[in-house]
């Protein structure tokens, strides 16, 4: 049966989209960041599941929602592992992407506008790949919801719906991360000042959002209000959001149809309410207090941009733009009625934006597009809330702009990922402010519509599929990696140098130790190993982040557990010594003198109790043996390699491989000499079977090399299954 026409374009994009999140889940799958932000949400988002008491003992930065939510996906079955952590950050990703494209169909009916944002959104969000589990794809998927279905029900006049919205996401998002859901809720509060049934509300409005989000960012700024990025960030902002407040002024006078009153605010109000009690209601049930709750949601947070920030680098002129950007809207709502001409100027402005935008996105891979975006789009903004004289839907798109501008303070104070999350709503308010110019546009040029629409029907296509190809050919890369192996990580597949890495320090903390720690936080390891962390209070950056009451807590338990070890990343140490935030504080000090490492490998230190002495299991030393030990001996080297044997197994063979390429060298009983010792786990000779041993591979290497950091070792058995892998340590 062949499906009716209007209905192919939507066939056409659920096509895409389903491609482009297969592509999307194979580059998240392939991926694994060295800060571990992901190990550290996960495995505070597992405590709070089994233990309750978030807060006052599970450690977060965050607001309870995801937590609730996590937990109650646990209770349903849900096992909380980077699997399924990433394919829930996936299905995020995808819905963040999905609402955009179903927005820009719903109000232009234009096919290559809607695929092209649907490709536009899933590269711009590529950072998914970066940050699973972290609250921002929760924040992704609830702001697209908002601005979509949103847009939705005023464009249709449902403003009761829209209301109830408005409140129950915005308060899921003060839930997941207050500032973001503030943001949200003040940009509610513009559109109703806006759109309010009483004409004194509505001739004020502008001139009051335009105060109050000029002042806004230097308020919220003001702990670091010294630093210049920080300065510059508050003053293009503060410069942008007068003339969009200014715009959207006139768009609501343009289009006065809607009002908001009494019913819309009780709707939002029970819309918000509804959302608190159910979450905070658990929340309380699970052990934490109404003291705690406000700790840590609200003054946890407000200390948090003098605990860690980072700096934006913005580039030279972008103030001075911002100037000149407002000084254009002056301009032009001064001149308006005496030069008709500047509506063209908006127009023709609107379709320029939207071009800048799209060859940003054709840079991606090379170039990340949100950092772009976040210099340069802000003030611009006002020029696609600009009425041009017979637009429509101008209410809607007057929200989704809104809703755009709060967000646009979610990178403060640490503009890393945020800034994709906070500006990604940027790409269909674009989609639907030039399909609008360029129809417009069309009309007083007199140039014939088919024409011009078969035009941008072909480019807009064009652009789609040459981003979204690149988004899959970036995917390929997960069918060409080794598995990782790992408890609760089998799925995911990465470069062969930091799949044995972890594979090794995983193996020696599940051998070695009883309790693991780890400098700074990388807590997926206690997740592979299932070894406890010292207390739940646990975090990425603990050392700036946790106080000393906290960190005194987890020198006593360390101290407690002669077997504990410690995981120190010593070149994550060094990125952020680098970037003058050098770790300190008593707990650090305590694991600098009180834990030495075992052994080293890759830029990881695998630390145990000063004194205690371990065997490093799957770490290989090449030596060369003389040739006047044994003249008789044909082999004219040795690789020793200490390892743990489940029983039964038994090494056959040997492999040397570059990092990620085929092995270069087979050795096996035909060229090699395979000689397996038992030892202790201290690494000393044993008289039984403990299934720890010492693996020496004597052979003749003729005159190969072997790279320290591009060598990888395979074991296999007689049967070729691969049983480890191992690294040459210094």
């Amino acid at each position: 049966m062949i499906p009716r026409q209007s209905s192919l374009p939507v066939i056409v994009l659920s096509l895409a989209g389903l491609v482009l999140t297969v592509a999307a889940g194979l580059m998240m799958f392939s991926t694994f960041m060295l800060y571990d932000d992901e190990g550290y949400v996960l495995f505070s988002l597992k405590n709070f599941a089994e233990h309750g008491h978030l807060y006052d003992t599970v450690y977060t930065q965050y607001g309870p929602l995801p937590y609730v939510l996590y937990a109650a996906l646990h209770a349903l079955g849900l096992p909380l592992t980077h699997v399924a952590g990433r394919l829930l950050t996936l299905l995020a990703w995808a819905g963040a992407a999905g609402l955009s494209t179903a927005l820009v169909w719903r109000a232009t009916k234009h096919f290559g506008a809607a695929l092209a944002t649907l490709a536009a959104v899933f590269v711009y969000l590529w950072i998914m790949v970066s940050e699973p589990n972290h609250p921002g794809a929760l924040i992704a998927v609830l702001t697209a919801a908002l601005g979509a279905l949103g847009y939705g029900w005023l464009a249709a006049d449902k403003t009761t719906r829209w209301a109830a919205l408005a409140g129950a996401i915005s308060a899921a998002l003060i839930l997941t991360k207050i500032n973001v859901g503030v943001f949200a809720a003040l940009s509610v509060l513009a559109f109703f000042l806006l759109h309010a049934a009483s004409p004194t509300l509505r001739r004020f409005a502008p001139w009051l959002i335009a105060a109050g989000l000029a002042v806004l960012p230097f308020a919220l700024m003001r702990a670091l209000l010294g630093t210049p990025w920080v300065q510059t960030y508050a003053l293009v902002f503060a410069l942008a959001a007068v003339p969009a407040a200014g715009a959207a002024g006139l768009a609501a006078a343009t289009e006065p149809r809607l009002r908001l009153g009494g019913r819309e605010f009780i709707a939002a109000l029970l819309g918000g309410v509804a959302i608190s009690v159910v979450v905070l209601g658990v929340i309380l049930a699970r052990g934490t207090t109404f003291a705690e709750i406000i700790e840590g949601t609200l003054l946890g947070p407000l200390r948090h941009p003098t605990h860690f920030s980072l700096v934006f680098p913005w580039p030279a002129g972008t103030t001075a733009g911002a100037a000149v950007s407002l000084a254009l809207f002056l301009f032009a709502i001064a001149a308006r009625r005496k030069f008709p001409a500047i509506h063209h100027a908006v127009a023709a402005l609107r379709f320029l934006a939207s071009l800048a935008l799209a060859a940003v996105l054709l840079r991606f891979p090379l170039y990340s597009p949100d950092n772009a975006v976040f210099a340069h789009a802000l003030p611009f903004l006002w020029i696609f809330l600009w009425p041009l004289p017979g637009e429509t839907s101008l209410t809607a798109r007057t929200w989704l702009a809104l809703l755009l501008l709060g967000q646009w303070l979610h990178p403060y104070p640490v503009p890393g990922s945020q800034i994709a999350w906070g500006t990604f709503l940027a790409l269909p308010l674009a989609a639907l402010g030039c399909v609008s110019a360029a129809g417009w546009l069309r009309k007083r040029l007199l140039v014939p519509a088919d024409k011009i629409r078969l035009a941008s029907q072909f480019v807009l296509i064009l652009a789609a599929l040459v981003t979204g190809s690149r988004l899959v050919q970036i995917g390929t890369r997960y069918l060409d990696s080794r598995p990782l192996g790992l408890p609760g990580a089998a799925s995911l597949r990465l470069p062969d140098s930091t799949t044995a890495t972890y594979r090794l320090l995983s193996l020696n903390a599940a051998a070695h130790a009883d309790v693991l720690f780890s400098l700074p936080g990388m807590f997926s390891f206690n997740l592979w190993t299932d070894l406890p962390a010292p207390t739940l209070a646990n975090v990425t950056h603990w050392f700036s982040l946790l106080d000393d009451a906290q960190q005194q807590a987890i020198i006593r338990a360390l101290a407690a557990h002669p077997r504990s070890a410690v995981i120190v990343q010593a070149g994550h140490l060094d990125f952020l010594r680098a970037r003058g935030l050098t770790p300190g504080g008593p707990l650090y000090d305590y694991v600098m003198r009180e834990y030495t490492p075992a052994f080293t490998i890759d830029g990881f230190e695998f630390r145990v109790r000063r004194g205690r002495r371990i065997a490093p299991l799957l770490t290989a030393e090449v030596r060369e043996r003389p040739a006047a030990a044994n003249p008789s001996d044909p082999f004219n080297t040795l690789v020793e390699i200490p390892l743990l044997l489940s029983p039964g197994q038994k090494i056959a063979s040997v492999e040397f491989a570059e990092m990620d390429s085929p092995a270069s060298l087979h050795l096996d009983a035909t060229n090699a000499r395979l000689e397996l010792t038992p030892i202790t786990l201290q690494g000393d000779p044993a008289t039984g079977s403990t299934g720890a041993a010492l693996l020496r591979v004597y052979f003749n290497r003729a005159d190969r090399r072997f790279s320290l950091a591009r060598t990888l070792i395979i074991l296999r058995d007689a049967n070729g299954t691969e049983l480890g892998l191992a690294r040459l340590r210094p």
